[in-house]
C-alpha cells in the first residue's frame, strides 16, 4: 500500500472515532460550539486529504480514472 494511501486510511479511521462519540454527544445536545468547530475543520482538512488522494490516484490512470472500455455505454 503506498504511504498517501495508509495516510488516508488513518485519518479517516481516526475521524471515524470521533464521529461516533460526536453523533452520540450531538443526539444528547451536549456539543459545544468549539468542539463543532473544531471538528468542522477536521472534515475539512480529511476531505482535501482524500481529494488530494484522488488526485494522485487519477493522474496516474492519465485521468481515466481506471476506466477501461467495457465501462463505457455503446448508446
Amino acid at each position: 500500500m503506498e504511504h498517501h494511501t495508509e495516510a488516508v486510511l488513518m485519518s479517516l479511521t481516526s475521524l471515524r472515532a470521533d464521529l461516533d462519540r460526536f453523533v452520540a454527544d450531538l443526539r444528547e445536545g451536549s456539543v459545544p460550539v468549539a468542539r463543532q468547530r473544531a471538528l468542522a475543520a477536521r472534515l475539512i482538512e480529511v476531505g482535501d486529504l482524500l481529494d488530494e488522494h484522488a488526485d494522485q490516484q487519477a493522474a496516474g490512470r492519465n485521468g481515466h480514472g481506471g476506466l477501461t472500455l467495457e465501462d463505457l455505454d455503446d448508446r
